[in-house]
């Protein structure tokens, strides 16, 4: 039973959301320097100058702007030209959150990642354990006391076959699916109201 649904949100996930997150980072990606990249990365705003879902709640976009101002001194100060993998990024993202009143660890995680897909350095071979992502893990019957991150290849079948930024996506918007055996994939997972252009955006929201 339980494989027939990981099977089924795993699909649905490849069909419905794979292209709308890539989407979302195109715009990172178009940065004209790595010192820009960062720029964008921290003020969290799309292609329309819209701050992105995650950071627009809690009064995330107020701090949005120190934030950017903190990364580009950081930036600046250390000569910094680029980043050895995912994990440094991570590194300097986190630096600038212990100086930003605000700066949750879910913006933390994306601002990282923006950066990283700026970078080519998409692809995780793990899963950062952050926000609900935790509550999807739990929901696999993965014990997540005392780590930060979890291998992609710990995860079950078909879902260790993402890589761990979409596997992260996926537990983000699938836990309560995942915690409720009787659950069926399909329209439900997503809330009514976020039916919009891009299903990336009614993902977001439920994260």
């Amino acid at each position: 039973m339980k494989f027939t649904i990981y099977t089924d949100i795993y699909n649905e996930y490849r069909n419905q959301y794979t292209s709308c997150v890539e989407e979302e980072y195109s715009w990172y990606k178009k940065a004209d320097t790595l010192r820009d990249a960062v720029n964008k990365a921290f003020l969290s705003r799309n292609e329309k100058g819209e701050v992105e879902n995650h950071q627009s709640r809690y009064g995330i976009p107020k701090c949005l702007p120190s934030a950017a101002e903190v990364a580009l001194k950081y930036f600046d100060a250390q000569c910094i030209t680029g980043f050895d993998d995912f994990k440094s990024i991570y590194k300097f993202v986190q630096d600038v959150r212990q100086e930003v009143k605000g700066f949750g660890e879910l913006t933390h995680y994306d601002v990282a990642m923006r950066i990283a897909h700026y970078l080519g350095y998409a692809g995780l071979q793990e899963v950062y354990l952050h926000a609900d992502v935790k509550d999807g893990c739990r929901a696999l019957g993965m014990n997540i006391k005392s780590r930060s991150t979890i291998p992609v290849k710990e995860f079950p079948a078909p879902f260790n076959q993402l890589d761990g930024d979409h596997l992260e996506n996926l537990l983000c918007i699938y836990k309560d699916t995942l915690a409720n055996p009787l659950a069926k994939v399909g329209k439900t997972c997503v809330s009514p109201q976020t039916n919009s252009s891009c299903i990336s955006k009614k993902m977001r929201l439920k994260c």
